[in-house]
């Protein structure tokens, strides 16, 4: 399911560990509460191994306005919908291969919910080979879209994973972004997914220009990049900007804008940024929630100024 540091608290040594099992949180006074939780994962390479709940993402599968969460397994896939306290499932068939990274999506903006997987095959010369493909939920089953499949080879240097769904300007619908993330320091690849006419999926890197912006003297994305749509924005933070900050970790936002990179630095309020973090509302608030060091703080508003 992939790693995470923790540590119990500030002056602590950070460990780092692997994330093994899923957790629906909910606001509870002060902190946040377990409404659910899944069963234990089996982590490390469970999915080429055929092992279930190893991949999942979250989409509105069935146009009630709620997400359901889906969970991949070797030859099929729960879909799981939460109301109130409870949460139901059911199981649809997946004709597909090891699922590595799965997105929810809207490839031909028909506002039908489409999900977008990575998955891991081999080639006729034996040679490990990363597929991205697209279905559609039909019935009790998810369907190939157009019978979409497309190799993906980076080099054997590079994860090739999704980071979810976004709207991007000139793209309709909501498209899967696919992310090579080198092993040292080099550009990332960035592409996406998108249907210019019937019957007809293009993966291209068009909307993310080749990267003079990532340069070990400007921007460069410290990992993988978390990507949110502010407004009709696309906001990615994780950029390590060098100089940025006198202290703490040099991570901070950008914003894409007329096909270019542009530096959101942090506010005050935010200086200490330095864990994962998501967009979330708290008592009607919206702003930003982030995990560092074993706790949650939110950050009520924009954690970024969008002027330099």
């Amino acid at each position: 399911m992939g790693d995470v540091e923790l540590s119990r608290g500030p002056g602590h040594e950070r460990a780092r560990v692997n994330m093994r099992r899923l957790a629906l949180l909910r606001p509870a006074g002060s902190g946040l509460r377990v409404a659910w939780q899944g069963e234990t994962f089996a982590g490390g390479n469970a999915s080429k191994l055929g092992l279930s709940g190893t991949s999942w993402a979250t989409g509105d599968m069935d146009g009630n306005g709620l997400e359901e969460l889906l969970l991949f397994g070797a030859d099929s896939c729960r879909v799981l919908s939460f109301a109130g306290e409870s949460a139901s499932s059911r199981t649809v068939a997946f004709d597909g291969g090891a699922v590595e990274a799965a997105a929810c999506c809207d490839v031909n903006a028909d506002n039908v919910t489409d999900v977008a997987t990575i998955e891991y095959g081999v080639a006729d010369s034996g040679r490990a080979v990363r597929l991205l493909r697209a279905y559609q939920l039909a019935g009790s089953s998810l369907a190939p879209h157009n019978a979409y499949q497309a190799g993906i080879d980076w080099g054997e240097d590079t994860k090739v994973t999704l980071l979810g769904g976004t709207r991007l300007e000139d793209y309709p619908g909501v498209l899967p972004v696919v992310a090579g993330i080198r092993a040292d320091v080099r550009p990332s690849v960035y592409s996406i997914l998108y249907e210019p006419g019937p019957d007809s999926l293009v993966l291209t890197t068009n909307p993310f220009p080749w990267q003079e912006w990532f340069s070990k003297t400007r921007v460069l994305p410290a990992g993988e990049l978390s990507l949110f749509n502010v407004g009709d924005t696309l906001i990615a933070y994780g950029y390590f900007v060098p100089g940025a900050r006198r202290s703490g970790p040099s991570q901070s936002f950008a914003a894409l804008q007329d096909g270019e990179w542009r530096l959101l630095p942090l506010t005050a309020e935010a200086a200490r940024l330095s864990g994962p973090v998501c967009r979330f509302t708290k008592a009607g608030t919206a702003g930003w929630l982030e995990l560092r060091d074993g706790l949650f703080y939110f950050y009520p508003g924009d954690i970024f100024r969008w002027q330099p």
